[in-house]
């Protein structure tokens, strides 16, 4: 069996694999249908073709605002890197390294920030969402870009370890010819070459062979990687399953009920909105007058025999209870995606604590979610980044060994979390803080970190804390040069005291000869010349003058 899998071409290999997740991609395009039908279209569908259009649009809606809230989780929008090297061991390192690689960090991340990182990830959240899988490459330019799951197929071991990846390329045969034909395939394209690429796990788990074959089995390359170019994502990993769950399919039954509820209920306004002018047939009243006379006109008519005829009232109190459970179904949804606006009850005795209840209640729904996306999409990207700056020389080929090899000192770690879904309310919070500090005893208030505090401060409103907050070394030479200032100045005083006192004494000894010699005629002129008050001299005299 070994032999005949080997000697099969990549192209009956992905088709071999994609058969026996039929039922999952399934399931991914009835939960795109949905929602979003664009981030997994039907089977056989074409450019030319109209996606299927649900009929109610908060589905869609709380899939947005979902991937909005964890893109700005993932990566907030303070120009502050979303990761930090920190050494393997746990040791807190020392600050010269720290500064190292707090700069280095940034230089990473300056260097994929600038490209399409934020709308990549933003697709792929999407796809996390309502399909839940969905395949990101990194390019050796740093862009990005996503393939879904029809797409590429996947082999994992019993842990959940990638160990086979197959995806799809399109290259153009013809340079000058991209014309773009319908086509009920995605494997094949008119105009366009299918490569199949395939990633194999050795057998040291180290290094992944890389092969590229044709539709007929022809190679077309072949080598090694040490950092794979793609990142096979999953929302929810289950034990022993390749593909992940999406979190739509969790909430699969509250989107069907969604959808057909909304769908009777627009039914049925449309059909309660439908009325009929009805005549009498044996009344006096003509059909041809009243279809023929214009408005404001004289007809002979009889009020008895024209009377409307109009659903409304039948249907009025099945439409009531229809949009009773629209209503309801629509709250749930919002709470499943949370879309907190929706999931907060009206009325005049909703708190401020209960909408904060409600909110920390919905951010739980992302626990293990969050986690396991912000771990196996943002460290891979941040390697990959690191990996391709070593071959391009942007960095010292020496910290390859501290990154990839096994006995490598560093390591990536993501800064942001769970705690950060909750951005919007850390202002308050901070700010609460602050007033119960300033009512903290003097002692307390010696021990409080007023550093960390304004960083966080800072960092809430979405600014760099490293353009308003100094640091521990700055703090530290400015204290320095104003004790050396304060010392200098105590130094001056004291020369220009003793200096003074040398000139009175000088001017009290030349003014005690002159008080002999003329009666202490010149003492006056003697004091102006030196600018001394002359009294001071008589006090040195013991009041002579």
């Amino acid at each position: 069996m070994a032999e005949q899998e080997k000697e099969q071409t990549l192209a009956e290999r992905f088709r071999v694999l994609d058969s026996r997740r039929q039922y999952r991609v399934d399931v991914a395009r009835k939960c795109a249908s949905l929602t979003i039908p664009s981030v997994l279209p039907p089977r056989d569908w074409t450019e030319n073709q109209v996606l299927p259009q649900p009929y109610s649009s908060i589905a869609s809606r709380g899939v947005t605002a979902m991937a909005s809230r964890m893109l700005s989780a993932l990566m907030p929008l303070n120009d502050s890197p979303f990761f930090k090297f920190s050494l393997k061991n746990g040791a807190e390192p020392t600050p010269e390294i720290k500064s190292y690689l707090e700069t280095l960090s940034y230089q990473v991340y300056n260097k994929i920030v600038n490209n399409n990182l934020r709308e990549m990830v933003f697709q792929a959240l999407q796809h996390l969402i309502v399909v839940g899988d969905v395949l990101v490459m990194m390019d050796d330019d740093f862009n990005l870009r996503n393939l879904r799951i029809d797409h590429y197929v996947v082999q994992r071991n019993v842990s959940g370890q990638l160990i086979e990846l197959i995806h799809l390329e399109h290259y153009p045969i013809d340079p000058d010819d991209l014309s773009y034909t319908q086509t009920s395939s995605v494997i094949s394209k008119p105009g366009y070459k299918t490569i199949y690429c395939q990633y194999e796990l050795e057998e040291d788990e180290k290094t992944w062979k890389a092969r590229k074959e044709d539709e007929d089995g022809n190679l077309f390359m072949e080598g090694e990687y040490s950092v794979l170019p793609t990142i096979p994502l999953r929302w929810y990993s289950i034990i022993g399953e390749n593909y992940g769950r999406s979190h739509c399919e969790d909430n699969l039954g509250d989107l069907i009920s969604l959808e057909n509820y909304t769908q009777a209920h627009i039914e049925g306004m449309a059909a309660s909105s439908t009325f009929w002018i009805g005549v009498d047939p044996s009344g006096l009243t003509e059909i041809d007058d009243i279809s023929s006379a214009t408005n404001g006109t004289f007809i002979p008519a009889r009020t008895n025999d024209i009377f409307c005829l109009s659903p409304a009232q039948t249907l009025s109190p099945q439409i009531s209870s229809t949009s009773a459970a629209v209503s309801e179904m629509r709250r749930e949804v919002a709470e499943a995606f949370l879309m907190t606006s929706g999931a907060i009850p009206s009325g005049d005795r909703v708190t401020a604590t209960a909408v904060r209840m409600i909110g920390s209640e919905l951010e739980t729904v992302l626990g293990g979610a969050f986690s396991a996306i912000a771990r196996d999409l943002m460290e891979p990207i941040v390697k990959r980044a690191v990996f391709i700056m070593l071959n391009n020389g942007d960095m010292d080929e020496r910290m390859y060994e501290q990154f990839f090899e096994k006995d490598g000192t560093l390591s990536v770690e993501i800064v942001t979390g769970l705690q950060a879904l909750s951005r919007d309310s850390d202002l308050q919070k901070l700010m609460q803080m602050g007033e119960m500090v300033r009512n903290l005893p003097p002692q307390a208030l010696q021990t409080f970190r007023w550093d960390s505090y304004s960083r966080a401060l800072i960092s809430s409103l979405g600014f760099d804390p490293r353009m308003w907050v100094k640091s521990e070394e700055e703090v530290t030479q400015q204290q320095q040069m104003m004790q050396q200032q304060m010392m200098q100045q105590q130094a001056q005083q004291k020369t220009g005291a003793a200096l003074t006192d040398g000139v009175i004494n000088t001017a009290a000894a030349a003014a005690e000869q002159d008080l002999q010699q003329t009666g202490g005629q010149g003492i006056a002129q003697m004091a102006q010349q030196l600018g001394i008050d002359p009294q001071q001299i008589a006090q040195q005299l013991g009041g002579q003058v």
